[in-house]
């Protein structure tokens, strides 16, 4: 497996504009000027982070934990056979029904152990949304600590990622946040779809809200 996303600077994670009912950040356009966040360079502390056991287990982990409920219109968190790199395996997003509730926001979280207390990392990983610069869709991103208070959260759109780093299959492009660890020795990490306009959703369900994420890491910053 390639380590290549570890060292990575992550350029193209851009200032935007978020609507008032947005609870996170969105980025959308390009300025002129682009804050560069780092890619960790420490060992990555995510279990199963290409997704591999998880796609090899359809869908099912020790490590990773599902939020969704497709049989009730709340998202529908699946594996993938496509990869950023080469070991076979992603996670899938999406809702599957024009009757669901496009409020919800299906995704996947894993509690990873290991952090140093009062220390910088950078959580990042590669997303794959194929539906261009009108996709409906965007990925939340972030982390919280034992007791559920936020320790990093933001929103990133398709429309941002034009000069992110690529991933082998290059329609997988890599995003990431910091966050300082505080008093914590672990952190929950999650990855979730957000709709950012259901009226631009029409035809197959499934294809116009899908994206993929993979490759995770967390590591020093």
């Amino acid at each position: 497996m390639k380590k290549m996303y570890l060292g990575l600077a992550i350029a193209g994670l851009l200032a935007g504009c978020a609507t008032p009912s947005d609870n996170a950040k969105t980025e959308m356009a390009a300025p002129a000027t682009n804050a560069v966040v780092a890619a960790g360079t420490g060992d990555n502390l995510v279990a199963d982070p290409n997704i591999v056991e998880f796609r090899a287990n359809s869908g099912k982990s020790d490590v990773w934990v599902k939020h969704s409920d497709k049989n009730n219109g709340l998202g529908d968190v699946g594996s993938s056979k496509v990869s950023a790199f080469e070991d076979e395996g992603s996670v899938r997003l999406r809702f599957i029904s024009a009757s669901d509730d496009f409020s919800a926001m299906p995704g996947l979280s894993q509690q990873v152990n290991g952090l140093a207390p009062n220390t910088d990392y950078v959580l990042s990983l590669y997303v794959e949304d194929k539906k261009g610069s009108a996709s409906p869709t965007s990925v939340v991103i972030g982390a919280t600590d034992a007791a559920g208070k936020e320790l990093a959260e933001q929103v990133f759109h398709v429309a941002s990622m034009d000069n992110a780093p690529k991933a082998d299959r290059s329609s997988f492009r890599q995003v990431a946040v910091e966050f300082n660890s505080g008093g914590n020795t672990s952190a929950t990490i999650f990855a979730k779809l957000k709709i950012d306009d259901a009226s631009a959703i029409s035809g197959d369900i499934g294809k116009a809200t899908e994206i993929r994420v993979d490759a995770f890491s967390v590591a020093k910053k």
